[in-house]
């Protein structure tokens, strides 16, 4: 056996090898490629679901938005009376504040005159 035989040798054992090598990364990638097809094949069921739970999320929204809206139109006209109530008793208790604060003022003026007039 020469040395070109055994080159030769080396060569095809070298060239086995990364062939082997070769088939079982292939055959890896075809297993990931498999499962990738599965589950592109259950996508549109999947989205099918989604979409109809989303569609059934929105519609018990527009009920509930409809629900409050109603709820407040039928609050509106106690929130209004409560704001007239506000108005009357601020409008009462103004001049008895104006009238409180003006005795307040005058107090120690009254004091200092009868204190001078003893």
């Amino acid at each position: 056996m020469t040395l070109t035989g055994i080159g030769v040798i080396l060569i095809g054992v070298a060239f086995l090898v990364l062939a082997v090598y070769l088939a079982w990364t292939l055959n890896n990638l075809a297993h990931v490629l498999r499962g990738i097809e599965k589950t592109v094949e259950q996508m549109p069921n999947q989205l099918d679901d989604i979409f109809r739970e989303t569609g059934q999320v929105l519609n018990q929204t527009n009920v509930t938005i409809s629900q409050v809206n109603e709820q407040l139109r039928t609050l509106s006209p106690l929130f209004y009376m409560v704001q007239d109530v506000g108005e009357m008793s601020r409008k009462v208790t103004s001049p008895l504040a104006r009238f409180s604060s003006k005795l307040n003022k005058n107090a120690p003026e009254n004091e200092q005159q009868h204190e001078q007039d003893n």
